[in-house]
């Protein structure tokens, strides 16, 4: 049982941006359960994403844990107003989907008091507990639970610091230290120009086996560099679609290219051999338009975009201005003069808000790739010192969106795509499962930092549903 984009059990849906669902490895026997979000949580919708979730993975980090090695979520889902405690008819409201969480488990860490006062009932100081186990009853199983401390409270205290640290000891000692629970190094796949990872800062899975399709309801399928490229489709991408048909899952192709309309997409895809409707499209232009409607309604826009995309904006009811706009909306302009950019420099300067559509710097074509709107969004905003709200991937107002068209929940979708920076960003912000396919721009050794596909292959001909 997950919650709904629209769950309003409590009060406290009233006050969020987003539901902030779990966060790691959902098949992990192992699960730390925090307190409430907090805002850098709220905004994201991930848990544990703050200042207290970087001391949270640090101190994980240096007992040897990994966060994907466990799954991390919340006593609610959603942030209380002035950063309080939740209530007692808040976390029960939100139980049951704890509960689901937490089913089937092997060990709970309760960080925090919220976390002690909902699953133990405990209500007194968390020193005469912490790192004291003791069982509970989830689901009619018995699951060791281990109180210790929230990471907010060892910021400033180095003994509630130490406290956790020896949690997370306890965990690797007791229920990791076996062969069967410590983390693999794999071979990324058998394309014989693919090397070892021996790093094991750059460890994550990328075998047949990294998801379970039984558990996928819901894809989102980048186009250009994923399906096709340019003009040319990419081996066996109509064959795969027809796959996901064949097994029923809903599917969504997402592209950032504003460039052009989903009418013109569908042709595209269409001519290419995809069997695929005008409901399976949502572009960077959707959401924009989605985006302006919901949170600037009557706001006059001066778009810089492709007749194309002005067409579909202004049937959309997008007020659209050659003067003092209020809002300078960038596209992926294949027509783009100085004119423009020079309009759009003024507006900006003089106070109109900077919107752009997407943030990629390269467009993949049959021949290579075409410069996109990227540079032209760090060119305006160093001149003009306005940051620019960019409404595409990463942005996950895209996976909102995705899941609503599919009616399917965030937690239950899988996202393919061929960059990082947008695709893959999109699904580590949005806490959902990725492939990233290796016909487009991102490359193996591209992969650092904190953004790790769960799945890595040559191209979507290699996904065996």
């Amino acid at each position: 049982m997950i919650p709904e984009n629209k769950c309003s059990r409590c009060p406290l849906s009233e006050f969020r941006t987003k539901i902030v669902m779990p966060d790691g490895n959902e098949n992990s026997n192992i699960v730390l359960v925090g307190e409430a979000p907090g805002e850098t949580e709220d905004l994201t919708g991930r848990p544990f994403v703050g200042r207290s979730g970087k001391l949270l993975e640090k101190i994980m980090k240096e007992e040897g844990i990994e966060r994907s090695d466990v799954l991390i979520t919340n006593t609610v889902k959603c942030r209380p107003p002035g950063n309080r405690d939740p209530t007692k008819e808040e976390m029960d409201a939100c139980r049951p989907f704890l509960e689901h969480e937490l089913s089937g488990k092997r060990v709970v860490v309760g960080l925090g008091r919220s976390a002690c006062r909902i699953l133990i009932g405990y209500e007194g100081k968390m020193s005469d507990i912490v790192n004291k186990e003791t069982t509970i009853t989830i689901s009619g199983k018995e699951i060791t639970f281990l109180p210790s401390y929230h990471p907010a409270a060892c910021i400033y205290n180095s003994a509630s610091k130490e406290e956790l640290k020896r949690t997370m000891r306890i965990l690797r000692e007791r229920y990791m230290g076996g062969a069967e629970h410590r983390p693999k190094q794999r071979k990324i796949c058998d394309d014989p120009i693919a090397k070892d990872v021996t790093d094991a800062k750059n460890v994550f899975t990328a075998d047949a086996a990294a998801i379970d399709w039984n558990d996928v309801s819901g894809m989102m399928i980048d186009m250009d560099g994923t399906v096709y490229k340019g003009d040319n489709v990419i081996h066996g991408a109509p064959e795969f679609i027809e796959r996901v048909k064949k097994r029923k899952i809903p599917f969504v192709f997402l592209t950032n290219n504003s460039s052009s309309d989903r009418e013109h997409y569908l042709s595209k895809l269409t001519k290419m051999g995809f069997n695929v409707s005008i409901d399976n499209i949502l572009t960077s232009t959707t959401a924009t338009i989605s985006y302006l409607l919901k949170h600037h309604p009557g706001r006059t826009v001066y778009p810089i975009g492709t007749q194309r995309f002005v067409n579909e904006i202004r049937a959309k009811g997008v007020r659209i201005v050659e003067k003092d706009p209020d809002i300078v909306l960038l596209a992926f302009d294949t027509s783009i003069t100085y004119e423009k950019i020079n309009n759009a420099y003024h507006f900006i300067k003089n106070g109109s808000m900077f919107v752009a559509t997407h943030p990629d710097d390269l467009c993949p074509t049959e021949h290579g790739y075409d410069v996109d709107i990227g540079a032209f969004i760090r060119f305006l905003e160093s001149m003009t010192g306005v940051r620019t709200t960019v409404i595409g991937k990463p942005n996950t107002l895209m996976t909102e969106m995705a899941s609503e068209i599919m009616n399917v929940p965030m937690k239950k979708m899988v996202m393919i795509g061929d960059r990082l920076y947008t695709d893959m960003r999109m699904a580590s912000d949005a806490g959902i499962r990725s492939v990233m396919v290796l016909t487009g721009e991102a490359r193996r050794e591209d992969i650092s930092g904190d953004i790790h596909p769960t799945m890595v292959v040559n191209s979507v001909n290699d996904l065996i549903l």
